[in-house]
């Protein structure tokens, strides 16, 4: 009789411990794996691969289980029958089966769930080893599961990660402007050109042709860094001109210059690109401006990195704008 409980004993901690490992492992995300490699804790790596093989290490971990649990029954139930006789073997399975659920299963995994990571790390050199000594065993399962597993593999969505930042910010982890920030970011793939730039009547242009002196006013007025350039029309755009080049060509009294003579060549994008890919030219050209074209090469407006920015940051002023909004009032 000592030997059945002993073994039962064996049975239920057998259970408790894989359990216990299922559910820890399971409930530790992926990115926390990853986060833990970075931070070096001991057996990160091997965590780390057990998690990228999450359905190898699942099957191997229930394999071991369900073999522990239906073997010992078999035989506490054979040495049960032994010793008390058939009309004890129904007792003796039910109360193995309560003790098994209750213990094996319910109490291990509230507890892997609650102390994932230690246990995950603690645990996680040992399940590596079973992962290479099951491998046959569970290939050979893989193999049979394979026309239900077949298909598009997990991944994590946009929306995925939106309710992961809200449930952050529910329990306090994320702070709300963090999780505005965060959702405008993921706008940006959605956002073309075309719904941030300003029209070709919005934007402050200087004629091409003009002198300094006769553009002086315009110049002196100016509340950007960067001036478009036309010829003739305003749908012409032939240059980007530096504000602080003409500024300084005026203190030398070069009145008689066209304003032609200073611009550089301007950047034209498509009015369907991304603000992602935006802001990847904006880095790549070192230009904050770019003429905004539309599918037939016309040229529609003007996107500027601001114009960006303001997206994921609100309105954004600088000096020069506060400036020119008062200006423009004591002229109105």
């Amino acid at each position: 009789m000592v030997r059945v409980l002993i073994t039962s004993l064996a049975v239920v901690l057998a259970s408790f411990i894989c359990s216990m490992i299922e559910a820890a492992i399971l409930s530790l995300p992926l990115l926390r794996a990853r986060m833990l490699v970075e931070e070096k804790r001991i057996n990160s790596r091997d965590l780390l691969y057990i998690k990228e093989n999450i359905a190898f290490a699942v099957a191997t971990l229930v394999i071991i289980n369900n073999c522990i649990n239906i073997a010992g029954s078999v035989y506490i139930g054979h040495e049960i029958t032994q010793i008390l006789g058939d009309e004890y073997l129904g007792i003796a399975t039910g109360i193995l089966t309560f003790v098994i659920i209750f213990f094996g299963e319910v109490i291990p995994k509230a507890i892997g769930e609650r102390f994932k990571i230690p246990i995950a790390l603690f645990m996680a050199k040992p399940v590596r080893v079973l992962l290479w000594g099951f491998k046959p065993v569970v290939w050979l399962a893989e193999k049979f599961a394979w026309p239900w597993r077949h298909g598009e593999g997990t991944r994590v969505s946009e929306d995925e990660i939106k309710m992961m930042l809200k449930l952050g910010r529910d329990s306090g982890t994320v702070e709300l402007d963090e999780e505005i920030l965060i959702n405008r970011v993921f706008r940006l793939n959605d956002l073309r050109a075309l719904n941030m730039m300003k029209t070709l009547d919005q934007v402050y242009m200087l004629d091409a042709r003009k002198t300094l002196l006769d553009s002086k006013d315009q110049i002196l007025m100016s509340p950007y860094n960067r001036i478009v350039v036309y010829d003739t029309n305003k749908s012409n755009i032939v240059g980007i001109v530096e504000h602080r080049v003409l500024l300084r060509e005026l203190t030398k009294d070069n009145f008689t210059s066209t304003i032609e003579e200073f611009m550089l060549k301007p950047i034209l994008v498509n009015h369907m690109v991304k603000a992602d890919v935006l802001m990847e030219k904006f880095q790549a050209y070192h230009q904050h401006l770019f003429i905004v074209q539309d599918n037939q090469g016309r040229n529609v407006g003007l996107v500027t990195m601001e114009d960006v920015l303001e997206e994921l940051f609100g309105e954004i002023y600088d000096e020069k704008d506060i400036r020119f909004k008062l200006m423009t009032r004591k002229t109105a």
